[in-house]
Parts: C-alpha cells; structure tokens; sequence
C-alpha cells in the first residue's frame, strides 16, 4: 500500500529539515564548580560551562584498571569540587548531559571537602552570633579605628590597596585590647536596588574572607559581614560614586569593657 503525500506536507517536512537545530555530541573534562538543581556549571581549562541535568542524564562512578566497571550513582552526588568528565549534547547555546563519569576517589575527596567547609561556616556563624549576643547586651561601643576599602565598579574584588589597608588595620586592632572588628558593605546607585544589595554584601563577605584567611583575624574577633546596597552611610557622606563602591571595617570596643 502506498502513502500519499500532499505537496504541503512535504513543504512542512522540508522546511522542519533546514531549520531544525541539530544535536552536537562532545565530551568536557573539569571540576564542578556550582550546583543549582538542574543545573550546574564545570569548569575546566579556566572556562566555565553551563550544563544542564536531564531525567535522562546517566551518572557512572568508574573504576577498574581500564574503568571498565561503572556504577550507578544519583545525580546528587554531582557536588561542587567532583572532578568529571561529560558526554555531552548541545542544543542550540544548551549543553545537555547525556552522562556524567567519575572516579570514587574524587567522590570521597569533594565530600570531605563540602564537610570540612560547612563545619566551618557553621563555626563561624556561630562565633559571630555570639559577638552579636554579647554586643547587643553591652548597648554601647567606642570607635577607635575604620577604613575604607574601594571596589570597581560590579566587583568584588580586592585590589593591592584594599589589601596592604586591611593589613594595616588588623595591625592597629592588635593594639588594642578587646578590640572586635565590624564589617560594612555599600554599592554606588548604579543599577536596580536588589543587584546593590547583593553586590554590597558581597563585598563585605569578600573583605571578611580576607581577614579571616589573610590576616588570620579569629572569627569571634569579626562583628558579622553587612551589605547596606546603596543606602545612606553609617560611616560619613561620600562625594562621588567611586567612594560609594566600598567596604568599611570599624574598630570597636565596649564602653563598658574599656571603662
């Protein structure tokens, strides 16, 4: 029996042919670097790459001498710092997963990586919580000390000058007993509210890294990390939007403790 095609079908077919999106199949070799439900980016030779989970992604753990054996595994297990490597297919600007291999070894070493951080954090919450229980009963602190530290516009990143004037601080605070260190973040008016926000408590989260890792500041030491975005100062007026893109750390001690 024989099919007959209209004349418009095949000029539906025909045209479905031209433009339809053909799947590219590749393979990327990296670490995971964000996990965000269905999507997580890898990076590997310092580029970062989008990938997407499907329902049909497979995920392997390889092992053997030649990685002949392979064993399921959930795609929760694909954390940030899982070394991997992707089969993958792209769609158009989507890069899709169709399998995700790895080695236990690295399973274990990203996991124990992900403990060894949220312990961390959660040290670090903790020891802060505490300062803000003890200041907030106290009520009352003298300054002795504050600097500025200045950011590019968007970034949050420290530069020489932000870096040798933290030093300088931490060095001041040295001096003085009982001193705790307060960190705040601003953004300049540029852009909607909600991106000054987060760009300004990213800053004062970048700058309290610093202390911590560079400075070798105790966590008890640091009064919380605060982005204020661009809202007014609590350290004095600025004159320009390059003076509003900044971090400022106060030197503080009781009243009470000092008298």
């Amino acid at each position: 029996m024989k099919l007959a095609v209209t004349r418009s079908g095949l000029a539906a077919m025909a045209f479905a042919t031209l433009f339809a999106t053909p799947a590219v199949a590749g393979e990327l070799v990296g670490m995971i670097v964000a996990r965000n439900g269905h999507q997580m980016v890898v990076r590997g030779h310092g580029v970062d790459t989008p990938v997407l989970l499907t329902p049909a992604t497979k995920v392997r753990a390889i092992t053997g001498a030649l990685g002949a054996q392979r064993e399921k595994h959930p795609q929760s297990d694909l954390i940030n710092g899982l070394a991997v490597t992707v089969e993958t297919v792209e769609h158009g600007d989507t890069v899709e997963a169709a399998r995700v291999t790895f080695k236990p070894k690295d399973l274990k070493t990203a996991m124990a990586v992900q403990a060894g951080v949220a312990q961390a954090k959660e040290q670090i919450q903790a020891a802060q919580a505490e300062n803000m229980r003890r200041l907030s009963q106290v009520g009352q602190f003298a300054e002795k000390g504050r600097v500025r530290v200045y950011f590019a516009t968007g970034s949050a990143a420290i530069n020489a000058k932000g870096g040798q004037d933290l030093q300088a601080i931490v060095r001041q605070a040295k001096t003085i007993p009982g001193a705790l260190l307060r960190v705040v973040g601003h953004a300049d008016s540029t852009g909607n509210a909600a991106a000054n926000q987060r760009l300004s408590s990213q800053r004062a989260s970048a700058v309290t890294a610093y202390l911590l890792k560079r400075c070798n500041v105790p966590a008890e030491r640091i009064v919380g990390a605060t982005g204020l975005g661009a809202s007014l100062s609590d350290d004095g007026p600025s004159k320009s939007k390059a003076e509003d893109r900044r971090v400022t750390v106060f030197i503080l001690v009781s009243k009470a403790a000092s008298g």
